[in-house]
């Protein structure tokens, strides 16, 4: 008997792909044959979507732009056109495809695909990591959506589930990872190694807090830091090893003791799941939704330390580096939550058996 078909969607950040490519093996256990709509052009969903060997269709997006400058006007009065546009193209490939259901991660790119399919009554489901729905997932829920949420604090309405974790960051040991990465015994003598996640696009934040106090950190540390592609902070030092970008983080993360990173949803859990001790700098209100500083305050339950982002710059990275010496201290943090994709395949498909 042929497989269902299951469609994923969601891009334009980790935190919109990277659940999606946890989930797809157990619903491939489950049953279900997956295939993966994305982003038109070089997307990193689709990318990713190539190297897992998930079949990948592309439809036109467009992402609405927050700021008031004449560029971000000209982008978001191409929305309508640009959005028409990618619901058909997204319809034409749903049709063909005749998906048992549509799980959604959110962020604009998954908006056509959603429309689509709730135009073509195909079941939607549509997860949040976040403490409020983002746009998309919001408009999703008006078109009829069951929404899942992985914050257990989140106040909208929907059913808890959890934040999917990838299988391989739990596969590596820390020897091996330390092995793989070039670490050599030597620099480690005395030293915890600390991890400076900067994510797919970079904390630029990070990355000056590092070159400010590149000797204070490597007199206790030994530093890996991930800059984000085309930031790479051009740094050296016996103790220090830069990337531009981590395909395999589950190795950084086996390497480290301690890490250092935003308060982004899926950070948190895989940190947190990990049992790694942790300093969260959340973004602030204004540069983001504000949500990263609820993830914030959920981690800290679980025995993270949080530093809050402030303008003065001196202070901050003086505040940042009290906080790595007190997490080194500190007891590992507990995981926020377990078994979340089990959970995640059993709501889905009891809500299909109804």
């Amino acid at each position: 008997m042929p497989k269902q078909i299951a469609v994923f969607t969601g891009g334009g950040t980790g935190g919109h792909i990277y659940p999606n490519l946890a989930l797809i093996p157990d619903f491939i256990e489950a049953g279900f044959a997956p295939v993966y709509i994305g982003g038109s052009g070089d997307t990193q969903e689709k990318r990713l979507a190539k190297e897992n060997q998930i079949p990948y269709f592309a439809v036109d997006t467009v992402k609405f732009s927050r700021a008031l400058s004449l560029d971000a006007i000209k982008n978001n009065l191409t929305i309508f056109t640009t959005l028409s546009k990618g619901i058909k193209e997204a319809k034409s490939v749903l049709e063909n495809l005749s998906p048992k259901f549509v799980f959604s991660k959110g962020g604009y790119v998954s908006l056509p695909v959603v429309i689509a399919a709730r135009r073509l009554n195909i079941p939607v489901f549509a997860h949040e990591s976040d403490m409020s729905l983002g746009l998309a997932n919001r408009i999703a829920k008006l078109y009829g959506a069951t929404v899942l949420k992985g914050n257990p604090l989140s106040s909208f309405e929907g059913l808890e589930a959890g934040i999917p974790l990838r299988k391989e960051l739990f596969s590596s040991s820390k020897q091996q990872a330390r092995k793989t990465l070039g670490i050599q015994d030597a620099n480690l003598a005395k030293k915890k190694v600390l991890l400076v996640l900067g994510g797919s696009s970079g904390a630029q934040t990070f990355n000056d807090f590092v070159r400010c106090k590149m000797c204070d950190l490597t007199s206790k540390y030994f530093v890996l830091h991930i800059t984000g592609k085309g930031k790479n902070a051009k740094l050296f030092h016996e103790n220090y090893m830069c990337f531009d970008y981590a395909d395999n983080i589950g190795d950084f993360y086996a390497a480290s003791d301690i890490v250092l990173s935003r308060a982004g949803a899926t950070a948190v859990f895989e940190i947190t799941a990990l049992k790694k001790r942790a300093v969260f700098v959340p973004l602030p209100k204004g540069t983001s939704r504000g949500d990263q500083i609820f993830n914030a305050e959920l981690a800290k339950e679980h025995g993270a330390v949080v530093t809050p982002q402030i303008e003065d710059e001196k202070t901050l990275f003086d505040n940042i580096l009290l906080s790595i010496d007190k997490a080194a201290k500190n007891p590992p943090t507990t995981p926020v939550s377990s078994d979340t994709n089990g959970k995640i395949v059993k709501l889905v498909c009891d809500r299909l058996a109804t």
